[in-house]
Parts: structure tokens; sequence; C-alpha cells
């Protein structure tokens, strides 16, 4: 019945209102995931004629909002703002009351945050090469900060640790913040955090910014070389998508695919000015790009020899 009826509401705009889509947000209010679940709800509703909701179900690192989406009827109605660390959580926890990529059926992704290397300026590194070098030639290896545990930053720069063939420590912090403020202390040397929170301390010149994630420079911060110019192949997203229960109908995920890219790409300079890359991928190419993403944070959980309960 909620099916047809759903149907009913996307074909005929004089039944929209007879239809409503919740889309859950697995973390905190303010967040990426909110903000950009936020995004896609005001997308879908212009052009589908439908009231979209957003709903914050938090708690054990994403996963309790995961489950309710796995679970719930594929009639449409119920979408999952699916972050990285998902594609992370598939290795890191153990055990899991779904599947990644059984249990979702991949629809759009919304935007992607760079991550950003930069380091405290009295570090002689002006490069990831130099950093690289620094940190080899370093008896004990570099200290580095993280959002926490598990987090995409801190398997980040596992990945450029181990790439990059130099040694490490970790300090996790609760957040994003502190992991910024102690770099920028000069308490710990390096991190790989989120840009947007490290964009004013290195527009000040308290950090250096010396490589973003993404495959290619970021227009906001274009003298800032992507790390991959270094180590080619280097490619580490922090990226938000929607995501739909396993069996929902093709027709109603190419739908509300091709709204969600529609507003990323006429509303691209709003999202650059919240943080983000207004993300291009839809329902024919996000399968794999899932697939590849749960490989690589498998690695990089393995690397790290991290693990969640």
């Amino acid at each position: 019945m909620k099916r047809r009826l759903l149907l009913a509401a996307l074909a005929t705009p004089a039944l929209a209102q007879t239809a409503t889509i919740r889309i859950i947000s697995p973390y905190t209010a303010g967040g990426a995931s909110d903000l950009l679940g936020r995004f896609a709800a005001q997308a879908i509703g212009e052009a589908l004629g439908v009231t979209v909701v957003v709903e914050n179900r938090t708690g054990a690192g994403g996963n309790l909002g995961a489950e309710a989406v796995a679970r719930a009827a594929p009639d449409g109605q119920t979408f999952l703002v699916m972050a990285a660390a998902h594609a992370a959580n598939a290795s890191l926890y153990r055990r899991l009351p779904f599947d990644v990529l059984r249990d979702f059926a991949p629809v759009a992704v919304i935007g992607v945050v760079p991550n950003l290397l930069s380091v405290h300026p009295a570090l002689p590194a002006r490069d990831v090469a130099e950093f690289i070098a620094f940190a080899r030639a370093q008896p004990n290896g570099i200290t580095y900060s993280s959002a926490g545990i598990g987090t995409i930053p801190h398997l980040a720069m596992e990945l450029l640790r181990h790439r990059g063939g130099f040694q490490a420590t970790h300090v996790p912090f609760r957040g994003s913040a502190p992991a910024v403020t102690e770099v920028v202390a000069g308490r710990i040397q390096a991190m790989l955090e989120n840009l947007p929170p490290q964009a004013q301390q290195v527009r000040a010149g308290n950090l250096r910014g010396l490589g973003v994630s993404t495959a290619a420079r970021v227009p906001d911060f274009p003298d800032i070389p992507a790390i991959a110019e270094a180590l080619p192949g280097y490619e580490a997203l922090a990226w938000q998508s929607l995501v739909a229960p396993a069996g929902t109908p093709p027709e109603l995920i190419r739908r509300v695919g091709d709204a969600v890219l529609a507003a990323t790409a006429a509303r691209a300079a709003q999202l650059r000015g919240m943080g983000f890359i207004p993300g291009n991928i839809g329902p024919d190419a996000f399968p794999a790009f899932l697939r590849a993403e749960v490989g690589k944070w498998a690695e990089a959980v393995r690397i790290s020899g991290a693990t969640a309960e």
C-alpha cells in the first residue's frame, strides 16, 4: 500500500501531500551528515512534490541509524545519509546487524568533505614529499592528531603513513576541534583532518597546508596540491551519500537520485560555501564506488589495527 501511495505521489502532483519521505541522519544535528541530509530533503521535496523530513537517530558510530534503514520497508519512503564512516565500519566493527553492500540500495553521493594534511609552521616540511622525508628521518616517527580512533581522518593518515613508508604515533581526540587546536599549539606535529575546521587557521598562517586528500586540488585552496601529486593514486574522501533499503524499486531510486544530483549541480556554490565539494555520483556509478570504498577502508583498518564494539 505504501509503495503504491508513493508511486502515485511521484507521478501525480495533486497527490503530493499524501506521501512523506523520511531521511535518517545517523549523526548529531549540525554535522556534515545532518547538513547534507537537509540539503537532500529540500531537493527531493521540491523536485518530486512530496513532504520530506529529516530524523536524527544517533549512536554506535552511525550504526543505529543505518540499522533502522536496513530494516525498513523498501517502499521508497525511508532513506539514510550514509557516510564514508559506514564503509569503514564494515571492517572496524566485528559484528554489525547489517551488511553495508548487501542491505542498501545506493542512490547518490551528495557531497564530499576534503581532508587536509597540515603541520605546525615550525615543522620544516613545505610539501607532501618533504613531509614524508622528514617523517622517515625521525627515529620514532612523527605525532599526529585526529577526531578519534577509527574515524576517517585517523584511517586516512594510516593509509598515508603506510604508503609513505614512515612511522607515526596517533593521538586521538573527541572531535576535530581539539585535534586542530593541538597542532596549532605545536604540541602535535601533524594531522590529516577535514578541511573546513582547518580553513581559517591555514588562511591565518597558524597551520601549513601540505596536501588535500582529493584526487585533484580544491578550488578554494588552489595553491595546496593534492597528496596524489606526490603519492599517485592516493585518495581518502570523507563523503556523504543517500541510500535506501535494498529492494527499493529502481524507478524510485532513479527519481530521487536524479533530483539530488540536479540540486548539487544547481547549488554547487551553496555547497562549496558550506565546505563541501558537490557530489556527482548517481545510481549507476555509486555501487562500484561503494564497493571500492569498503575495500579501501578495510585496508586502512587492517593497517591501523583499530577495532570498535
